[in-house]
């Protein structure tokens, strides 16, 4: 029985290091952007963008890897996934911080925890970082097949380098969604880490609206909308750099959890398929109508012309 655990340990830690060594060196071809969605790490320079992303990628894989090492590690994700997940970022923005500071910079970790995209993400923790983590452990959990299956009926390789990919990109735009609301006063920060198109204090005022406005429409509106579609959206690494692509999920429990804003989109969608059916419907039924009442009368009206012309033709 030992053995077996131990073969298993190994072959868990062998398939953590080999998804998160290719994570790793996807980071460096991040600097194109193949999607639409504004992304907190577009504002940063190249180089600055590929150490954030390769921090927060080597922090995610040391969580996992103590995670791993704990015979109760499934019990520890259960209970404290949440405060793990906001460990995960706060220590990436601190060795992010740290390193081009070139000293250690220690955030306040209620001000972290305060910021809207760590809200949306420790809502998402579920999806985001346990089930990655438990499909890591568990080929055969039943938290993965809760969610995916039966599209995704075992979590390859490529789905749990698909999910860290997401982590990495997500828990990376929380860092610098963050920073641009706590530091974006200092200049020298925004000298340090920003495009040079971000130095004018316009276009960056603009690009901090347009994420935090994209943001409120993601937390409101598409984020129970992919519930009730029971879809999910995944930031990915590739070779042409980022990129995004939707998967099938369940989250009916989230989706009954619901609360003000967010339910008020989902009845507004129900809604809308119940009107636009039944217009649908009306819409049939009229032109169905209309088109047997006019080729009736139409016809009707051919017969007496075409008699009317016989009769003529008799006399």
């Amino acid at each position: 029985m030992n053995t077996s655990k131990t073969q298993l340990g190994k072959s868990n830690r062998a398939l953590l290091a080999t998804l998160f060594s290719r994570v790793l060196y996807k980071t460096q071809f991040s600097n194109q952007k193949n999607n639409q969605n504004l992304l907190g790490i577009d504002l940063l320079k190249d180089d600055k963008r590929k150490a954030l992303l390769s921090i927060t990628t080597v922090q995610v894989e040391k969580l996992y890897t103590q995670l791993l090492e704990k015979p109760d590690s499934r019990a520890l994700m259960h209970s404290r996934g949440q405060t793990l997940l906001l460990y995960s970022i706060i220590k990436s923005c601190d060795e992010f911080l740290a390193k081009e500071y070139g000293y250690k910079v220690k955030v306040d970790r209620r001000q972290v925890k305060l910021s809207l995209y760590t809200k949306f993400l420790l809502k998402n923790a579920e999806i985001l970082f346990r089930v990655p983590y438990y499909s890591i452990l568990d080929p055969s959990n039943p938290n993965f097949n809760s969610i995916y299956a039966p599209v995704y009926k075992t979590p390859s390789p490529t789905l749990l380098e698909a999910f860290l990919d997401n982590l990495v990109i997500e828990i990376s735009n929380c860092v610098i969604f963050f920073i641009i609301t706590t530091f974006s006063e200092s200049y020298t920060l925004r000298q340090t880490l920003f495009r040079s198109k971000f130095l004018s204090w316009r276009n960056f005022e603009r690009f901090q609206n347009n994420l935090r406005w994209q943001l409120n429409i993601k937390t409101y509106i598409t984020y129970p909308m992919d519930l009730y579609n029971s879809s999910f959206d995944l930031y990915l690494l590739g070779s042409s750099g980022i990129y995004s692509r939707t998967i099938f999920a369940n989250r009916a429990s989230d989706l009954s959890n619901l609360k003000q804003l967010s339910l008020i989109t989902v009845l507004s969608l129900e809604a809308r398929d119940f009107f636009v059916s039944r217009i649908e419907e009306l819409i049939y039924l009229l032109s169905t109508s209309l088109r047997f009442t006019v080729s009736s009368v139409f016809g009707q009206f051919l017969g007496l012309l075409w008699r009317g012309i016989i009769e003529g033709l008799k006399k």
